[in-house]
């Protein structure tokens, strides 16, 4: 914990010197992440923040500031990668609390909620559309920055708006859903301009009454009756993810790794007519189609391989994993070496869904 000698600030402290005290009360030095990524890495946070209110993220930002430290904002850690120790300050968003407002199906959820928590809260509460989006791991407050989405759904379709704290100006405001430009695992605050805000709550409007979207191959061919319930495909993605990925509590990682990549309808005719039957999705861009990371990935036999404590889970090439003992740097290097290949064997590059810090 920072402190400060007696000598500094005296036996009565002005109203600075006490302002700045209390600043410093929450800060930790030295705080070891590992608990705080899935993948389990070793870094260290030269300092770290517990945020449980606005007032805790106001002062910790307070504290960065005077010490002109950067300052990286941490939500449930599922998807990053720690690659070296990190010189300036963590704030872990842990503001809790879901709440429901005036309109049909409109609820707001804070930024440390959990994701899955939320999406089973609103199923009990039959408010529907983010069935397709159970077990996602995660926060809230990370969810719209990456626009999270699975199984023919992203959390950009239902939200209707973000409150955020802009840390330059000091000032709360909201973003709509147009404001904040989503895209494929994209929105603004993913882009520079973008990384001045800290999502605080988000607002949802879902559905009292029965949307299912069956869109995606896999629910298609497991849920085949017209009159699925929500709860079905509720309990059909969980079975899902739980057969094809690995629990982070049991074995580190961050779900997928690359997201699928986007080409041009012409390239994607050249790579069937080299390669043969490739998957692909459509894209909301007409001329583009998206590719399956995983398929490339697997077709190019990265399933199962290992590069020392780093490997590629053996049921999904998509997935990196710490098999125990791997730093960051490990895994970024299998993820480079995974990435050079596909573009040597299909001229695709990959991009990492993860984020890198």
């Amino acid at each position: 914990m920072a402190c400060w000698p007696t000598s500094a600030i005296g036996i009565f402290p002005t109203r600075a010197q006490a302002s700045a005290l209390n600043r410093a009360s929450q800060i930790q030095r030295r705080v070891q992440l590992a608990p705080y990524n899935s993948f389990g890495v070793p870094a260290v946070a030269a300092y770290f923040a517990n945020i449980g209110s606005l007032d805790e993220l106001r002062r910790a930002l307070e504290f960065a500031r005077d010490k002109r430290l950067s300052v990286q904002i941490l939500g449930g850690g599922s998807n990053v990668l720690f690659v070296k120790d990190y010189e300036g300050l963590i704030c872990h968003m842990n503001i809790r609390g879901i709440s429901h407002l005036p309109g049909p199906g409109v609820v707001r959820a804070s930024c440390g909620e959990n994701w899955h928590g939320f999406v089973s809260y609103c199923m009990n509460k039959s408010l529907h559309g983010y069935e397709n989006l159970a077990l996602i791991p995660g926060s809230i407050g990370a969810a719209p920055i990456q626009n999270i989405g699975a199984y023919g759904v992203d959390l950009a379709q239902f939200l209707v708006e973000l409150e955020v704290l802009d840390s330059e100006r000091d000032t709360v405001r909201s973003f709509s859903r147009a404001e904040c430009e989503f895209g494929y695992r994209d929105s603004i605050f993913k882009r520079r301009a973008g990384h001045r805000y800290v999502v605080l709550s988000a607002s949802f409007e879902l559905s009292a009454r029965n949307l299912p979207n069956l869109d995606y191959q896999a629910l298609k061919e497991a849920l085949p009756n017209p009159g699925v319930t929500p709860r079905q495909i509720y309990d059909t993605v969980c079975r899902i993810r739980r057969s094809r990925l690995p629990d982070p509590a049991e074995l580190g990682n961050a779900g997928s790794f690359f997201k699928n990549p986007v080409v041009s309808r012409d390239k994607y005719q050249a790579l069937q007519s080299e390669h043969g039957e490739m998957p692909s999705y459509a894209t909301e861009e007409e001329g583009l189609v998206k590719i399956p990371a995983a398929w490339l990935l697997d077709r190019a036999g990265w399933k199962g391989r290992r590069r020392g404590p780093a490997a590629v889970h053996e049921k999904h090439a998509l997935v990196l994993v710490n098999s125990g003992g791997a730093n960051g740097e490990d895994i970024l290097l299998l993820a480079q070496e995974m990435s050079s290949s596909i573009q040597s064997q299909f001229g695709i590059g990959l991009v990492p869904e993860v984020q890198l810090i």
